[in-house]
């Protein structure tokens, strides 16, 4: 069984703005004042859906399907419209500037809601999300806020697999284990070429529910680039568009993954070439550059630490690694 991952309580006095930080201190907003806005680069985000009424929202439509009813018609099927948060963080364009507003977006519902009340889904059913998104939406990036316990035999860890070798990037959300950790991601952010996000908060401190990595895959040791997690994003209390015209704020592993997806987008638009691979080569490259380009703090282990990774995300730095270290 898949879930997406925890969420706080809908927006209630906050303000738009108070979370800009995490676009601020992740230095998206200085590429986005080069002129970087995700043209040209697609994203197929896997999660509960997308809610296309909401007005920051307007701007895009995406292409949708969904895995549990069938239909095309974009709709969030969580309770507390994890998707249409996540997307916003990417790509709202109002009160809220998403990450990369202009990428071409598709949308997979896969997870709906329990009788528990959870975002919860079927690992196959995550795996025919996953394999759409690249074999018929033909994404460059696959944003997957959500995560399954680790099995060897895991379809959606085999989907995703499919698509690394492919040459398509995929951004895993680390999971938020929190006093329950123990030791190993979630899957499929422990497959060695996904770029695994943990959570920080807005000062630099690893948020307590985020997973920490382990040091072996299949019985093997990790070695850099891919040592896990690669890295640590904004992740506590993000305020990000919700159902109808509200706004809600999460914490979570799930909000980095969209702030680590948002800024590849833009990276991939500065260097084209990065998407035209049909193989890994330029995911190394990626994931090498993130490596070199992470914000180090005083609390963490160098070079990689089991909560922070290689550091902090900082995507113009990110950008400038990848331009040094091309081509692929």
């Amino acid at each position: 069984m898949w879930m997406s991952y925890r969420t706080d309580a809908p927006f209630g006095k906050l303000t738009y703005n108070d979370s800009e930080w995490a676009w601020e201190d992740s230095q998206i907003r200085q590429l986005q004042q080069v002129g970087l806005n995700g043209t040209g680069v697609h994203i197929c985000i896997v999660d509960t859906g997308f809610d296309a009424s909401h007005p920051d929202l307007k701007h895009i439509t995406p292409h949708f399907r969904d895995f549990l009813n069938g239909g095309t018609k974009p709709v969030d099927l969580g309770t507390d419209k994890h998707g249409t948060m996540m997307a916003g963080i990417i790509v709202a364009d109002g009160h809220i500037r998403g990450s990369s507003p202009q990428i071409e977006l598709s949308v997979a519902a896969a997870l709906g809601t329990s009788a528990e009340g959870e975002n919860r889904g079927d690992s196959a059913i995550v795996a025919d999300a996953i394999d759409w998104c690249w074999e018929e939406q033909n994404a460059d990036i696959i944003s997957l806020s959500l995560g399954g316990v680790q099995d060897g035999d895991d379809e959606a860890m085999n989907a995703v697999e499919r698509a690394l070798s492919q040459g398509v990037f995929v951004v895993a959300a680390a999971g938020n284990d929190g006093e329950d950790d123990d030791g190993l991601l979630s899957s499929p952010a422990n497959v060695p070429l996904v770029i695994s996000v943990g959570a920080v908060d807005e000062k630099k401190t690893i948020w307590e529910g985020s997973s920490q990595g382990s040091t072996f895959f299949n019985g093997n040791a990790r070695g850099s680039p891919n040592e896990k997690p690669e890295i640590v994003a904004p992740g506590v209390s993000i305020i990000s568009t919700g159902l109808d015209k509200s706004y809600y704020s999460s914490t979570g592993t799930s909000g980095s993954t969209a702030f680590v997806s948002g800024s590849l987008a833009l990276i991939l638009q500065a260097y084209p070439e990065l998407m035209n691979s049909s193989d890994s080569s330029c995911i190394e490259l990626v994931k090498t550059s993130l490596m070199q380009s992470a914000e180090s703090v005083s609390e963490q282990i160098i070079p990689h630490d089991a909560h922070y990774g290689y550091g902090i995300l900082n995507a113009y730095d990110w950008k400038v690694e990848v331009g040094q270290n091309l081509p692929c």
